[in-house]
């Protein structure tokens, strides 16, 4: 098997998790990141390259494809660049601040077809494959509606980091953890549209929003999310309806508790439900099954631009939702 040579763009907690989990086949080059100490630390750990300039990296010709880690300001950037110099490009989602800044990035696919995922890993957590198998056996009919919350309590001095910077990060908790939400939502429903919203800070000194409460609806389907870093202890709590059963998931692992999936299936007689429980390890692999999926991508020259279509989608909502503060 040819080995694909790949940078990652970002040394911070997220660009270590995908060189932890790069699939056999791969090969970490570079890593990349302004801070140079950092840049260090993570080559001699990974026993690969470092720099500090991503346009060096993005004109190396020996690298194929990046991984891009970086604060939401920086993603399509590099994207774009990296996609217009023929390599494949795994982004961290949004992918951009906005969808402003998203068109970088579909106007270099225009260009240059190469491989385009957007990092929305929950995607590919135990629980929600499981929940995917059961909607689509349509054992249980049709999806009527979907609830969700995510949230977590931020630390001390949570609103002087860059999340909280809107040049850097573009939005608050609706762009950070409920992208993920509405990814989500499409990814078990399809597109829903916009429906209402309340965006708003609660609690933390800053201009961006802390909490965000979202309501979508298409055809028969709505769909209710929340989320927050007012979430005193971490939650991730995502329920679908279904005609004849309902579909709870519980927890992803680690601080947000063990990853739980509880089908309540409706009985003859209604009333009390029979009850199903599928309980998952601690251990989050969604970072390498979604790692696999990208490098398979790369080997089979699907350069599809489904992923594009439904990281747009995500902005597009989260667009409407800010038109209305």
């Amino acid at each position: 098997m040819k080995k694909i040579n790949v940078a990652i763009i970002g040394a911070g907690l997220i660009g270590r998790k995908r060189a932890l989990f790069l699939p056999k086949g791969a090969h970490l080059a570079t890593i990349c990141d302004t801070d140079k100490k950092k840049a260090q630390r993570f080559a001699r750990e990974f026993n690969c390259q470092s720099e500090t300039d991503w346009k060096k990296v993005v004109n190396d010709f020996h690298i194929e494809a990046l991984i891009i880690s970086t604060p939401n300001k920086y993603l399509s950037k590099i994207a774009a660049s990296a996609i217009l110099h023929g390599k494949h490009v795994l982004v961290e989602k949004p992918g951009g601040r906005s969808t402003k800044d998203l068109e970088e990035i579909i106007k270099a696919y225009g260009y240059k077809k190469v491989v385009v995922m957007f990092g929305y890993n929950h995607r590919y957590h135990p629980a929600i494959l499981k929940a995917k198998e059961i909607v689509d056996s349509k054992k249980f009919g049709e999806v009527l509606f979907i609830r969700a919350k995510y949230g977590h309590g931020g630390r001390l001095g949570y609103e002087k980091e860059w999340r909280f910077d809107k040049d850097i990060a573009g939005g608050g908790e609706l762009l950070d953890q409920g992208s993920h939400l509405i990814d989500l939502v499409n990814y078990f429903s399809g597109e829903l549209k916009y429906h209402g919203s309340f965006v708003g800070t609660l609690f933390w000194k800053t201009k961006l929003e802390d909490t965000s409460f979202l309501l979508l609806k298409g055809g028969n389907v709505a769909a209710n999310l929340s989320a927050t870093c007012l979430e005193w202890k971490n939650l991730f709590s995502f329920e679908i309806m279904l005609r004849t059963a309902k579909i709870q998931i519980d927890g992803l692992g680690r601080s947000y508790g063990a990853e739980k999936l509880t089908l309540y299936k409706m009985s003859k007689k209604m009333g009390p439900p029979k009850i199903t429980e599928h309980n998952f390890p601690d251990e989050d692999l969604s970072w390498k099954r979604e790692c696999n999926i990208f490098f398979q991508k790369i080997r089979k020259h699907d350069v599809s631009n489904k992923s594009l279509r439904e990281a747009k989608y995500v902005l597009e909502i989260i667009k409407q939702s800010y038109k209305k503060l």
